[in-house]
């Protein structure tokens, strides 16, 4: 008999996990550039970079949401 068991959470947001961690590097690594020699300087390729990373961060996180959204809703179904 085959198992029933639900993918984890890890399983089913995988992708948004992969995304929120790339961003979360992508925005430390633009924080990096941008206090390079002492406060806040960002120029437009360090403001691309930030922005960038920011919305990788929301898209992964809404991802992780939408993941565990269909989880809960599987779960009481």
């Amino acid at each position: 008999m085959p198992s029933t068991r639900q993918p984890s959470l890890l399983a089913r947001g995988a992708v948004g996990f992969w995304l929120l961690g790339l961003g979360a590097l992508g925005l430390l690594r633009g924080a990096m550039r941008a206090f390079r020699h002492g406060p806040f300087a960002a120029d437009t390729i360090t403001w691309v970079w930030l922005i960038g990373s920011a919305i990788l961060v929301l898209v992964g996180a809404l991802a992780i949401a939408r993941a565990a959204r269909r989880r809960r809703d599987d779960d009481t179904a």
